[in-house]
């Protein structure tokens, strides 16, 4: 849950995830579905698919244990370098060496190298094997994070009360708000959609999605495809079936990290559940919602329209 996501968003995650699956072998009876409703919310959601395919494998290969050598722990989905070495030095306690984007930071910083965090990979990772201790890895792995998240801040850090300005690079030249170098901006891509709500009593029409990306498997209402936002396409022409679409005069903005998008809402109220030749789409009693991992956008509309 960590990787690309800070503590304070993670931590109720984990607790209602922790409580619905106490261990290895609980979370290797989930489903996929059950796991990615606890996902909703985090993001990138194939960490979660990730761990729910790593627990079957550690209980049908590892006797539900983790196991503690690299080839091993690389081998299982979703680890990688990182949250290999991560394991290995915080829950074993073996020398492996933890390079997050705060430790990168900190020894940047410390010694003074310029430029994008990105020009300096190599001697980032040499310095840091270099400082990884011998023993209490455990320790240190998770102190050098945190110092870079609490002291060593991205903006404002807490110079004033530094353990290591006296030998810090940056601070003795006086440069320690220019390192790293920030990245260039991503020109973001400004686009519009539409999405349409069908209801019938107490039923909303949703689909499944299929296609091959982070949002594999999760739920939402039909959709129409991403335009460029100044292009006149009547979207309400994409519709799943022909019906009195009306419009929702209030649109929704949704920002992700490349796109910022403008939603756009048309309603349709029918007297019974319309079959689709699409197998994708179900008729779901909003009071059962909660049993199904929904993108966000999808909850926002529903907020939207008091229907949640």
């Amino acid at each position: 849950m960590l990787q690309q996501t800070g503590v304070s968003t993670v931590v109720p995650y984990f607790k209602r995830f922790i409580q619905e699956w106490p261990n290895i072998d609980a979370l290797a009876k989930a489903t996929e579905d059950e796991v990615l409703n606890h996902w909703q919310g985090l993001g990138y959601y194939s960490r979660g698919r990730n761990l729910l395919k790593t627990a079957k494998i550690l209980c049908q290969n590892y006797n539900s244990s983790v196991p503690q050598d690299i080839e091993n722990l690389i081998s299982l989905p979703g680890i990688g370098e990182y949250a290999s070495a991560a394991i290995r030095s915080i829950a074993f306690n073996k020398k492996a060496t933890v390079v997050d984007g705060n430790v990168k930071r900190v020894i940047a910083r410390f010694f003074a190298l310029k430029g994008k965090l990105s020009d300096n990979e190599t001697d980032i990772s040499n310095l840091a094997k270099f400082l990884t201790p011998n023993k209490c890895n455990s320790n240190y792995s998770q102190a050098i994070m945190e110092f870079g998240a609490l002291i060593c801040r991205p903006k404002k850090p807490s110079c004033d009360i530094c353990i290591f300005k006296k030998d810090c690079l940056s601070f003795k030249q006086k440069i320690v708000s220019n390192i790293p170098e920030p990245k260039l901006k991503v020109n973001k891509k400004d686009l519009r959609c539409a999405s349409f709500l069908a209801i019938n009593n107490n039923s909303i029409l949703v689909i499944k999605r299929k296609e091959k990306n982070l949002l594999e498997n999760m739920w939402q209402l039909p959709s129409s495809e991403w335009v460029t936002k100044n292009t006149s396409d009547k979207l309400v022409s994409q519709a799943p079936f022909k019906a009195n679409w009306i419009q929702n005069q209030k649109k929704i903005k949704y920002k992700f990290s490349h796109i910022d998008l403008l939603n756009e809402t048309y309603v349709t109220k029918v007297n019974s559940q319309i079959n689709l030749v699409n197998e994708n789409y179900k008729w779901i009693n909003i009071k059962c919602l909660d049993k199904y991992p929904l993108v966000t956008l999808t909850k926002k509309i529903l907020e939207n329209n008091s229907l949640i």
